[in-house]
Formats: C-alpha cells, structure tokens, sequence
C-alpha cells in the first residue's frame, strides 16, 4: 500500500484485536526505495529517503485508534510503479531511455508521474479528511494536530490551504528524511511525541495517500 501503508496496518491491527484474534500487534513498515531509483534520476532521488518502523498496537497504550476512511483506485497504477522485479514481470527489461529533460525512463527503475500524483492528492485527500472527521463525529476544529504522509513540502502546504488548516496544527517533518513512503506518518508521530507537539488529551488525524493509487485516513485519540 505505500504511502497509505501504515493506516491500512493500523486498520488490520485494530481489526484483529477488536475481534478477539490478538490481545498485540507488531506493525512493521520498512522502504527502500533508493534501490529503485536509477543514479542519474535527479527529481526522486531528492525525494525519497530510506526508513523503518515499529509500532506496537495493543489494548492498553498511549492513544485510542478511531474509526478509518480508506479507499483505492487502480486506474493510476501506472503513475507511481516500478514495472520489473516483481511476481508479474520477474525479470529484468533493460530498456532505459531518457525522455526530453533527459531523466531516466525504466521499467527497472522507479517511474513516477508526479503531475498525475499531485492532482490525485488534491482531489482525493480533501474529501478523505471530510469522510474520516464524520466518521467519528468530529468537526475539522476538533483536532489538535493533523499529520500527513510527508509527501514533499510544496505538496503538504497545497493540501493544508485547500483543506483549510491552520499552519500551526499542521505537522512537517520530512527535512532530516524526505520521503519515507509507510514510514513517514509514524516517524512524524514519533517526533511530534519528542518535541511535545503531541502532549496531553489530543486527538491527531493520520493520512496517507500515495502508490496504487491508496488513500486512508483515521484519527488517534491520544490520552496521556
């Protein structure tokens, strides 16, 4: 799932201990994206980063996980993808080209149409945020702080503007890191704990959107 990974693992984990299947839950995320990205691809390699995370989910921790807004749409596969390599084309095509601004073009190598990406985020992550504040009976002024995939800064303030946020209970944190795809949201949430952004009685909204196309979203009621 990508950059929307670590809600939907929050929504699977919840869903087993909410059942009685498990009393915890490990969630790990863990990307590597730089052995995707060809040496001369300039414009990804100054985005994405390399990381991991663990996060235990159990029924007695430091927040309460809410209701989720997920959603996917395959029609935009191929604008975020790294077409060789995996179970469907195994091996490797070997057919890098360079496209007019002489950025590498692959079927090895991670291509991403980042014009496409952007207008998926702004049409579809407004109304994820819309869905998942009435899903728990909330207004959009009653969340402290909103933490987002750390897509890229200019993506980020875009978003924040259209949804109309407030700058201060909006959380960046992708200046040490860049882009850590699923790792990004709890990385965020780590250092927003750190830097006591995250303090007290809150309750923060998480959304990821990104590769599949995926989007989800869901709200931490943090209570210590």
């Amino acid at each position: 799932m990508g950059c929307s990974g670590y809600v939907y693992g929050l929504s699977l984990a919840k869903g087993l201990i909410s059942c009685g299947v498990a009393n915890s839950v490990l969630l790990l995320t863990g990307e590597t994206y730089n052995k995707h990205l060809h040496p001369k691809d300039k414009g990804n390699r100054t985005i994405f980063g390399d990381a991991a995370s663990a996060t235990v989910i159990s029924t007695n921790g430091i927040s309460e996980i809410g209701d989720f807004s997920l959603g996917t749409d395959g029609s935009g596969a191929d604008n975020l993808i790294v077409r060789s390599g995996g179970m469907r084309i195994p091996e490797k095509r070997c057919d890098l080209s360079f496209d007019e601004n002489r950025n590498p073009v692959s079927s090895d190598y991670l291509y991403m149409n980042g014009a496409e990406i952007f207008t998926f985020t702004l049409d579809n992550v407004p109304p994820l945020i819309d869905d998942v504040l009435s899903k728990n009976g909330l207004a959009k002024d009653d969340i402290d702080l909103y933490v987002f995939h750390q897509a890229n800064k200019y993506m980020l303030n875009f978003l924040r503007k259209k949804i109309h946020i407030e700058e201060e209970r909006f959380y960046y944190c992708l200046s040490e890191v860049g882009n850590t795809v699923s790792n990004s949201i709890p990385i965020a949430l780590k250092t927003a704990l750190d830097d006591g952004d995250i303090n007290g009685k809150m309750k923060v909204a998480i959304a990821g959107f990104g590769v599949g196309y995926s989007w989800g979203s869901t709200i931490l009621y943090f209570n210590s």
